[in-house]
C-alpha cells in the first residue's frame, strides 16, 4: 500500500511539474494577438503627414536678377562650385529660373507686385568656396566677400526695389548652406530680416548663435555622387528599390572621415572613434575612408543600413546618398533638426541612435526584425527619398514659407502623388 502511495505521489508531482511548464511556456512564448481591422480612411486632412501635392498654399515667388558686376560668374557656379556639397544654393536657384521646371511653372512670377516672396540670388557659399580653392584652401580667407558681394547685393535689393522696405525684408529669401550658416559675413546684419534656407539644423544651445529658430528653414544638402556626378540610382536599383542583381547583403556601411578620431574629441563628439576601432571588425559591416564613386554607388545598392554620424556639425551629406539609394539611414546626431519636420515623418524610415547608446550599435540594429526593417525601407523608397534636392524639396520649402506668413490657402498641385 505504501508503495502505491509513493508511486501516486511521484506521478502527481510529475504531472504538476508538467502542467507548470506548459502554463509558463504558454504565457512566455505566446505570440501577438491577431490584429484588429484597420481603421477606415475618413478625413485625409485630419491625418499626418499629408500628401505633398496637398499644398498649404501656392505662393508667387519673384527672383531678383543680380548684375554681372558683382554676381558670382556662371562659369564658376557651374565649374568649381558644382563639386561642392554646398551647391544646394545653385540647384534650388536653377529650379526656380528654369522655365521648363515644374517649380518655375508653379511658383515663379515675373511681376514683383503680385509676389508673396522674393528670392535673393545670393551665392555666398560659392563665392567663398571659389575663394578658398584659389587661396590654397585657407578656410579663414574671405576675399573681401562683404565689400565685393554682400554689400552690392543688399544695396541692389534695398535701394533699387521697394519690396524689401515694404516688409523690412521679412518676405525675402536667402540660402546659407555652409556649416556656420550666415556667420561668415561681417555685414550679415544687413540681411538678418530675411528667411534663411540652411542645411544645418541644431537644437543645442552651444551653437544657438548660428541659428534663428522659426526664421530658418532646414533644407537637404547636395552630394557628390547624386548632384555633382549625376549618378542615377535607378541604374543599380529596380522600381521597388531593390538591387537589380543580388541582395542587400551589406548589413551596415560607412565610408568617410576620420580614422584617427579619439573618444574625447570634439569632432563627432568622439562617435567616429568607435567606427574604426570596433565596428569595422563586426560581421556584415563595411567601414572605410572612401571608395571610387562607381564602386561606392554599387555598394550603396547592396546595403541595408547606412551609418550617419555627426561630424563637425550634426548634419551629414551622407544621409542624402543613402536615401537616394534606398539605404535606411542610422542617424547618430543628438539634437539634429532634419529638413521639413512639420511635413516629413522621419522616424518612419530612419533609425535614431543616441551617443550614449552608440556602443550598442550592432545589438540595436540586429534587434530590428525583418518586418520593421522592410517597413522602413519601403517608406523610405516611396516617400522619404522624395525630400531630396533633385525631387520635391521646393514643394516642402513652400509649405514652410506658407506657415511663416500665415498663408492658409489649401490647393492641390496636381502632382499625382
Amino acid at each position: 500500500m505504501a508503495a502505491v502511495l509513493r508511486l501516486n505521489r511521484r506521478w502527481i508531482v510529475l504531472l504538476s511539474v508538467l502542467l507548470l511548464v506548459l502554463f509558463l511556456s504558454f504565457f512566455v512564448h505566446v505570440g501577438p494577438a491577431r490584429p484588429a481591422p484597420p481603421l477606415p480612411v475618413r478625413d485625409v486632412p485630419s491625418y499626418w503627414p499629408q500628401p505633398v501635392e496637398d499644398a498649404v498654399c501656392k505662393p508667387k515667388i519673384y527672383v531678383y536678377e543680380a548684375p554681372d558686376t558683382f554676381q558670382v560668374p556662371e562659369d564658376v557656379r557651374d565649374g568649381r562650385c558644382h563639386e561642392s556639397n554646398y551647391n544646394s544654393e545653385i540647384i534650388l536657384y536653377k529650379q526656380l529660373v528654369d522655365p521648363e521646371s515644374t517649380i518655375h511653372q508653379l511658383y515663379v512670377t515675373r511681376n514683383p507686385d503680385e509676389a508673396d516672396f522674393f528670392f535673393i540670388p545670393f551665392f555666398g557659399s560659392c563665392y567663398l568656396y571659389h575663394c578658398w580653392s584659389v587661396n590654397g584652401w585657407r578656410w579663414d580667407e574671405r576675399c573681401d566677400v562683404d565689400t565685393k558681394y554682400v554689400d552690392p547685393m543688399m544695396d541692389m535689393v534695398i535701394h533699387q526695389y521697394p519690396y524689401w522696405n515694404q516688409t523690412n525684408g521679412r518676405t525675402h529669401i536667402m540660402i546659407h548652406p555652409m556649416d556656420q550658416t550666415f556667420t561668415y559675413y561681417k555685414n550679415n546684419e544687413r540681411f538678418q530680416p530675411a528667411i534663411f534656407f540652411k542645411t544645418v539644423g541644431d537644437k543645442r544651445r552651444k551653437w544657438m548663435y548660428r541659428h534663428r529658430y522659426h526664421r530658418d528653414i532646414v533644407i537637404p544638402s547636395a552630394t557628390r555622387i547624386v548632384h555633382h556626378l549625376g549618378i542615377d540610382p535607378m541604374n543599380y536599383l529596380s522600381q521597388d528599390g531593390q538591387p537589380k542583381q543580388g541582395h542587400r547583403d551589406i548589413f551596415a556601411l560607412f565610408h568617410g572621415c576620420c580614422d584617427d578620431t579619439q573618444v574625447d574629441d570634439e569632432y563627432s563628439n568622439g562617435i567616429r572613434s568607435l567606427f574604426f576601432r570596433y565596428f569595422a571588425d563586426y560581421p556584415g559591416y563595411e567601414i572605410g575612408r572612401g571608395l571610387a564613386d562607381e564602386e561606392y554607388a554599387a555598394k550603396l545598392a547592396h546595403t541595408k543600413y547606412g551609418l550617419s554620424p555627426m561630424g563637425w556639425t550634426l548634419d551629414t551629406t551622407r544621409i542624402w546618398e543613402f536615401m537616394a539609394f534606398g539605404v535606411v539611414p542610422v542617424v547618430i546626431a543628438d539634437g539634429i533638426i532634419e529638413p521639413f519636420e512639420f511635413d516629413v515623418d522621419w522616424d518612419s524610415f530612419i533609425v535614431r541612435i543616441r551617443r550614449d547608446e552608440v556602443h550598442r550599435l550592432d545589438e540595436i540594429l540586429r534587434g530590428i526584425d525583418d518586418k520593421t526593417y522592410e517597413s522602413k525601407r519601403r517608406k523610405l523608397w516611396e516617400h522619404g527619398r522624395r525630400v531630396g534636392l533633385e525631387k520635391d524639396a521646393w514643394h516642402y520649402i513652400v509649405r514652410e514659407l506658407c506657415r511663416m506668413e500665415g498663408l492658409d490657402k489649401p490647393v492641390n498641385l496636381g502632382l499625382g502623388y
